[in-house]
């Protein structure tokens, strides 16, 4: 097994019998130099994906994030297999990898996120938010920082969508999931906490239960050119929140496939103004 590419002593691309392969184990990378033998005594964790995509997406992350955070989170994922009994996927890896940077950057910039679902997450889910905490006690020491119990809610959820025991077909895990990434977005893009208590946030959360059950179960209408006058309206009228929708759209597209009817992005667009409104009126 030769090494491809060095990332940092503790990790390294190697290939064997020409399929590419993931390694990490403390040292193996240590003066070592592409073209070498691997040091197989010091292999302690090996991800062999066979999916050309998933090492398109592992290298466009680690060009953005450092190795690091591979690390934790390749220890993060044996930890949770060992402590959930269970076997993940291997987009897991990367799934982590990308929000505990996520998470951290967040942090350092003092943007502070809320977990709208963290009641249903702890209730339907319990192990995986435990095994979530204990994670986040990881991230907090190794990268000194703070991050609160929301962040346990967000990977106990990686865990959920990411399981071989939690089929595809499990629409409780994937309705909460959807809804939590698309709050997460809004609150991302607005820049805003959400009022639990507030009526449009509780209008729209219900707007979104529907939303991701129609999406699930494939009864989201098609773009209907009869709602265009109206868009554009709503556009040229609530511009910030067009552009929220857009985010959330895009967001639908990509996981989803699915693109979002102009009649869609007329309600999300209209709830998500609703919100900014209320906060408006509750600083005056």
């Amino acid at each position: 097994m030769k090494i491809k590419q060095i990332f940092n002593n503790n990790v390294l691309l190697a290939a064997e019998k020409k399929q590419e392969v993931v390694l990490l184990g403390r040292g193996i990378g240590f003066q070592k130099k592409r073209g070498m033998e691997v040091d197989q005594s010091k292999i302690e964790q090996v991800f062999a994906p066979t999916d050309d995509k998933w090492f398109s997406l592992f290298h466009d992350l680690l060009s953005d994030v450092s190795p690091a955070y591979l690390e934790l989170a390749a220890k993060i994922v044996q930890m949770a297999s060992d402590e959930l009994n269970t076997k993940f996927n291997d987009y897991l890896l990367i799934s982590l990898m990308d929000h505990i940077s996520f998470a951290v950057t967040r942090y350092q910039n003092k943007q502070k996120i809320r977990n709208e679902i963290l009641w249903e997450i702890k209730n339907y889910y319990p192990a995986e938010y435990q095994t979530g905490e204990k994670a986040l006690e990881l991230i907090n020491e190794q990268f000194a920082v703070d991050l609160p119990s929301d962040e346990a809610g967000f990977i106990a959820m990686k865990f959920v969508e990411n399981s071989w025991e939690h089929p595809e077909s499990n629409g409780t895990a994937k309705m909460t999931a959807l809804i939590g990434d698309i709050l997460q977005i809004v609150q991302y893009q607005l820049k805003i906490t959400f009022k639990l208590e507030s009526i449009s946030y509780r209008r729209f959360l219900v707007h979104l239960r529907f939303l991701t059950e129609r999406m699930l179960q494939h009864r989201v209408k098609t773009i209907e050119e009869g709602d265009r006058f109206l868009l554009e309206h709503l556009v040229r009228k609530y511009p910030t929140s067009y552009e929220c929708t857009k985010k959330v759209a895009l967001f639908i597209k990509t996981k989803m496939k699915i693109e979002l009817s102009l009649n869609e992005q007329i309600y999300l667009t209209m709830h998500i103004q609703r919100i900014i409104d209320e906060l408006n009126q509750q600083a005056e």
